[in-house]
């Protein structure tokens, strides 16, 4: 009888344990959601002004405009953009997932609001940041991972995974982002236990990923690939008989691939020999730099890849071997490229249940861990409170876009006709007017940036230009930085007065042929004559 009771009071304990532990582990994902929230969308502010909506970059104006053809003519793969480098258009890398994504978020708010469209492109990417880290505590929860709590702190407060995720984003590095997350946790659990269903898991998100994007995927899929062989080449009979064939996996991984060549298809473009000065203007394409890296994931990234590399020769462990791979290729081409930041961050923050360990004590290695978050707090004290320079550019391109917009809607109703602008400010021109234009800010667009350049720093406007490039609008910004950004992306120095100058001065009379339609503060807008 007293071994009854003994037994049902050590029942009561156990289950009173679990219970104790799942109310933790749920107040944690509370506490991690909270802070992801807050970091998707420290920007609001900036996003939802004035009653409209606005976006973080012209890229995500593109994206846009390609999700606002889908509603008009229904769901398919855009392969061509006539609204850029017009009249010839692009043919962009852009693929169908995250337009077909917005376009249904779109719809499911459509019966709550009138600009359901504008809202959808503002919140996908918050939403699959949301999904991103619920997806990483469910499987490292699942998984019994150690120092998971650490991992979902460093995903939810990482500035530039907050970048991938952020309000006013539809950019494809969101969707991206989730997708190598499911493909690696799959790459973890094939190797922790060799179990069938997350060869499937695996493979399709790799291929899902490849779909989104056939660059970054590519190569991390690379050293996974090359990892395996290295690592994993000896397998025990009870792995293979888990595992079973991997003709299921890689029928799924070629049938997506395949599907992907029939919607999208293949497009690959060279590249124009002014495009390595065009892209001293893109953030994305220049070294991040130590500090940048530091403030992206924390002092701890600098002994990471040791620590790891001393798991894996010390204890065997082999997916310590795999994150050391995944993390030096990753920390090397952030440093070449800062666009490979968003996975860096991620392969840090994933590894992290197997780099803590290495400190033995849990108590030194929390210490450690959020020690080495200075310079996270650090860059984020500079994004929530900018000093006064850093403040007035924020308020001066939030003054930008307004007026940028106020322009364009000058030529909503007018006749349809080229536009030569700014290119960075072409996207959205396109967004608020629906006028093509004739630059953009893809690389496929860099003809007609460099044309309009060359129309910017001539002394008079160039017939042959207009007519080529079927140019009705002229809209001219402040001349200092957009003769300076000519000059730098033509590679030569002006002389004398521009066109640019005299299109902008406000007491000047417009050449011939020329009729101001429109001014603001910041933009003035001229119609060419037939």
């Amino acid at each position: 009888m007293n071994a009854f009771i003994l037994h049902k009071m050590l029942g009561k304990i156990l289950r009173s344990r679990k219970l104790w532990s799942l109310l933790h582990e749920g107040i944690w994902l509370v506490i991690v959601l909270a802070l992801a929230l807050g970091a998707f969308t420290w920007n609001h502010a900036s996003v939802f002004y004035g009653g409209e909506v606005f976006y973080t970059d012209g890229d995500c104006y593109s994206r846009m405009t390609r999700v606002r053809m889908i509603e008009e003519g229904g769901l398919r793969s855009i392969r061509h953009h006539n609204w850029e480098n017009f009249p010839q258009g692009t043919t962009p890398h852009t693929t169908m997932p995250l337009d077909a994504f917005i376009a249904g978020l779109s719809q499911m708010l459509r019966p709550f609001s009138e600009k359901h469209l504008a809202l959808a492109g503002a919140w996908i990417s918050p939403l699959l940041g949301v999904g991103h880290l619920l997806f990483l505590a469910v499987w490292s929860a699942a998984a019994r991972l150690p120092y998971r709590r650490a991992m979902l702190l460093m995903v939810a407060v990482s500035p530039i995974i907050a970048h991938g995720f952020q309000l006013g984003r539809p950019d494809h590095q969101s969707l991206l982002v989730l997708l190598l997350a499911v493909a690696l946790a799959g790459e973890v659990e094939i190797w922790r236990r060799g179990a069938k269903n997350w060869w499937y898991v695996s493979a399709a998100a790799w291929a899902l990923a490849l779909w989104v994007s056939l660059f970054e995927p590519l190569i991390l899929l690379g050293v996974v690939l090359l990892a395996r062989w290295l690592c994993r080449a000896r397998r025990s009979q009870e792995e293979v008989k888990n595992t079973g064939s991997s003709a299921g996996p890689l029928a799924l991984f070629v049938g997506i691939l395949a599907l992907t060549l029939w919607i999208d298809g293949w497009r690959a473009a060279g590249f124009h020999p002014a495009f390595a000065r065009w892209a001293l203007n893109i953030g994305e394409l220049r070294s991040a730099g130590w500090d940048g890296i530091f403030s992206w994931c924390g002092w701890l990234l600098a002994v990471a890849p040791v620590l790891l590399a001393w798991r894996w020769i010390r204890d065997r462990e082999r997916l310590c071997g795999l994150w050391f791979a995944l993390l030096s290729i990753a920390a090397g081409l952030s440093l070449y490229h800062a666009r490979w930041g968003y996975f860096l961050a991620l392969l840090f923050a994933m590894s992290l249940p197997w780099i803590l360990p290495s400190l033995r004590k849990p108590w030194l290695a929390w210490l450690v861990f959020l020690i080495s978050l200075w310079p996270v707090a650090a860059d984020w004290d500079r994004r929530l409170y900018p000093e006064d320079e850093a403040f007035r550019a924020r308020v001066e391109n939030i003054a930008d876009a307004v007026a940028l917009r106020e322009a364009a809607h000058s030529l909503r109703e007018r006749p349809v006709g080229g536009v030569v602008a700014p290119w960075w400010f072409c996207p959205a021109i396109v967004w608020w007017s629906g006028q093509p234009c004739v630059g953009g800010t893809s690389h496929q667009s860099l003809p007609g940036i460099v044309e309009s350049c060359e129309f910017y720093i001539g002394e008079e406007p160039d017939p042959e230009f207009l007519q080529k490039r079927k140019v009705v609008y002229i809209l001219v910004y402040e001349p200092d930085r957009l003769i300076s950004n000519s000059e730098q992306i033509l590679g030569r120095q002006t002389a004398g007065a521009t066109i640019a100058e005299r299109l902008y001065a406000a007491r000047e009379e417009p050449p011939v042929g020329l009729k101001k339609i429109f001014a603001n503060r910041f933009f003035k807008v001229y119609e060419v004559a037939p």
